[in-house]
């Protein structure tokens, strides 16, 4: 697999070239219930979940780590903590949880919503590795100005919490990798970074809204 490239491309197609035990840092919030071809359906997203999930064990060092984060939905009725299936699946796979961080995405909140999930909860998962913990990493509630994308409404990660969790993590020339992009934030924070990167984006708008929006940013150079 080649590095260095934000692609617009299924996410399991590119796990499927990257080699075992290959990469030492995946930061990643994969889609969550409504927003995949789950048709509200838990276990079928359960289901995702495991296989995202066993596919970032299978290519990670076992010193490496893996940063999960993802909000809750409401569905039929009731929460939905998307956090706690994707804890129990690492932990069936053999990773530890490591660290635990409460994103708290400050933005207006829309009031015809009863609920607004303005926040992600961030797992942090390693098998071997250790981190050495100062400054902002210690704490465990985090407060950011967050953006979404114009048209899909996309959250876009706050680059100094990615800068934060990419510094932590991992070292430079090391592989970060980000197998739901999204708006591309984590490979343009690892380049930035003197990472290896790779980052991909299966929603051919989404990745295109992505990458005008980072206009500024030579994004153009992830392009594969």
């Amino acid at each position: 697999m080649e590095w260095n490239r934000f692609l617009n491309a299924d996410c399991f197609d590119v796990m499927s070239e990257i080699e075992d035990n290959s990469v030492d840092f995946i930061f990643t919030s994969p889609p969550d219930i409504s927003q995949g071809d789950f048709d509200n359906e838990i276990e079928s997203y359960k289901s995702f979940q495991r296989k995202a999930l066993s596919e970032c064990s299978r290519i990670t060092k076992d010193d490496g780590f893996v940063l999960v984060s993802q909000t809750d939905r409401k569905i039929n009725g009731e929460i939905l903590p998307n956090h706690i299936t994707y804890y129990q699946t690492m932990i069936d796979l053999g990773w530890k949880l490591k660290d635990y961080k409460l994103m708290v995405r400050n933005y207006p909140v829309d009031k015809r919503d009863m609920y607004t999930f303005n926040y992600q909860h961030t797992l942090i998962f390693t098998k071997k590795g250790t981190i050495k913990r100062s400054g902002d990493f210690l704490k465990n509630i985090m407060v950011y100005d967050t953006k979404k994308l114009p048209e899909s409404k996309l959250h876009i990660w706050n680059e100094t919490f990615v800068e934060l969790m990419i510094n932590y993590l991992s070292k430079e020339n090391e592989k970060v990798f980000d197998p739901f992009a999204g708006s591309g934030v984590v490979p343009y924070v690892a380049k930035r970074l003197n990472r290896q990167y790779l980052g991909c984006e299966l929603n051919e708008d989404i990745f295109n809204e992505s990458l005008m929006s980072q206009k500024n940013n030579p994004l153009e150079e992830f392009m594969g």
